[in-house]
């Protein structure tokens, strides 16, 4: 039986301000991790960053283009996302 494993990174945020400033640091991540096949950005529920996804979306859509619900249900099968996007939680 082969075991396939995946390395994916997770940020979290309860109330991020500078979304490029965001980008940068998970991108710096990524560059010193080779290994992590994606970045769940795991962001708080909360009225701000729903606002800030409605904002901001197009731009955290390049580095994070994967559906909430397909990353989770992914991860909850035990698998590879194949890829990084945020969800609320």
């Amino acid at each position: 039986m082969l075991i396939e494993t995946a390395e994916v990174a997770v940020e979290a945020e309860t109330r991020p301000r500078d979304v490029q400033a965001l980008q940068r640091r998970v991108a710096l991540k990524r560059r010193d991790d080779p290994g992590v096949s994606g970045v769940v950005l795991l962001l708080a529920d909360t009225r701000h960053n729903r606002n800030l996804l409605r904002q901001q979306g197009k731009a955290l859509c390049a580095d994070f283009p994967m559906a909430p619900r397909g990353i989770l249900q992914a991860l909850a099968e035990g698998r590879d996302p194949g890829g990084s996007g945020v969800v609320l939680t």
